[in-house]
């Protein structure tokens, strides 16, 4: 497998970069006509301009993005590339602009609530409406359950369903149960493209959560207020689409939550729009606290300011009652931040043991424990067909931490939020049977 990484700006003390890794395949930080973007495997986009060039000669060229690597080709005159067909087309027809402008639809914008004034504190930000960022829950750490969040983005496939999701989720076949007897939790942040939504309902009515990932996998930049209609058909369209497919009122309701696509922040339309429709919580914002050595961090909601903010444009306005789930990036085989579970692993996913996947679990499973932080494992259904020990590995190693471990729950994001407003110790979820 091609190793790939991209950069981002983290400001500490002073401007540094810092290497973050990507999804297998991905491209990231490509140079296109619309300035810097992130590409998927087998994914075009128009070249930028050369100098001297003009407006006339826009696609002209076109890159690609293959296995992590870019290559860039040529169409043959007088044609130019085409971005939503991905493919050279007619001059006259040619368009190097993805934008669907026909998914705008007329919203009504909010007017947005400036940062409440600060530092937040327990004098003016209080469970279950409010949490500090970087504060943690007041109970000890001996009697706080520890949550892991197994979570998968991107399309719910037939293949990937019938092959992975079904066995290990819905049969449960490596035979994971939390502590209240109940089995395991987990999440599907899903994309319209190449989704079967029969089998999201089956995940659902297997009581697994059901999250936004947009329509089409992209947000507008989120830089203008013009932003908004197209931000909402991709956030709340991904609601829509399930509601059109499977006509069941109930499942859209849950979908309470949503992760941006490739972790791009999108600013404040992007959580005005979160807001204004109802969502609980976002989880794009990502954090690098244990890789500084530093515990990682709790939820928290938005009615002040985060704290630190690494992957920008993150919200600088007032969302009251709406969580951010930050994305605590793991430690890596090789000792680098990873946002995604599937980028920890830098041997070739094809050569890659059991152990060595198990081994990165449980390094960064010590890291979360010593606070019990929620341990968030983010990841793709893909890296189980690029490494096909991953898919065991994370099975046994579950099934494993359930039987080492009388304080481990595997839950949805939601399960976790419901915790964070109404705090229980281990022993009482456990009496309760809390999660059934």
């Amino acid at each position: 497998m091609v190793e790939v990484r991209y950069y981002v700006t983290l400001s500490v003390l002073s401007a540094m970069f810092v290497k973050i890794q990507g999804g297998p395949g991905e491209c990231f930080n490509v140079t296109t006509s619309e300035g810097l973007r992130t590409l998927l495997h087998g994914e075009k986009a128009c070249a930028p301009l050369n100098k001297g060039e003009t407006g006339a000669d826009l696609g002209l060229r076109y890159v690609t993005c293959n296995s992590g690597s870019v290559t860039v080709k040529a169409c043959v005159p007088p044609f130019r590339f085409h971005a939503k067909k991905e493919q050279c087309a007619p001059p006259d027809i040619a368009k190097c602009s993805r934008r669907n402008y026909s998914l705008s639809r007329i919203a009504s914008r909010r007017k947005t609530q400036t940062p409440l004034e600060g530092p937040c504190s327990p004098r003016n930000c209080n469970l279950p409406q409010c949490f500090c960022y970087g504060a943690e829950p007041s109970m000890a750490v001996a009697d706080r359950p520890q949550f892991i969040m197994v979570t998968f983005d991107d399309a719910v496939s037939t293949w990937l369903y019938e092959q992975y999701y079904k066995p290990m989720f819905v049969d449960n076949k490596f035979q994971v149960f939390n502590p209240s007897g109940c089995p395991l939790r987990t999440a599907f942040f899903v994309s319209d493209k190449n989704t079967n939504y029969d089998k999201v309902l089956k995940l659902w009515q297997a009581g697994h959560e059901i999250v936004s990932h947009t329509i089409n996998h992209e947000l507008p930049p989120g830089h203008v207020d013009t932003d908004y209609p197209d931000m909402v058909a991709e956030i709340d369209g991904e609601r829509q689409r399930v509601l059109k497919v499977l006509n069941n009122k109930a499942l859209v309701e849950s979908m309470k939550g949503f992760r941006s696509p490739f972790l791009k922040v999108a600013h404040d339309v992007q959580y005005d729009v979160l807001h204004d429709h109802n969502f609980l919580y976002d989880t794009s914002v990502t954090s690098m606290e244990m890789w500084f050595g530093k515990s990682p961090l709790w939820p928290c909601t938005l009615d002040f300011e985060l704290g630190r903010c690494i992957n920008p444009p993150c919200p600088t306005n007032s969302y009251p009652g709406l969580w951010e789930i930050i994305m605590n990036a793991w430690i890596a085989d090789d000792g680098h931040p990873c946002s995604m579970v599937d980028s920890c692993l830098t041997y070739n996913y094809s050569t890659a043991k059991q152990s060595d996947w198990i081994k990165i679990f449980d390094d960064n499973f010590s890291l979360f424990y010593k606070t019990k932080v929620p341990m968030d494992y983010f990841t793709h259904g893909l890296m189980f067909d690029l490494s096909k020990t991953s898919f065991p590995a994370l099975g046994n190693w579950l099934h494993r931490m359930r039987k080492d471990y009388s304080d481990v729950w595997i839950v949805t994001p939601q399960q976790v939020l419901q915790w964070m407003r109404n705090p229980l110790t281990n022993a009482e979820m456990k009496a309760q049977k809390w999660g059934c």
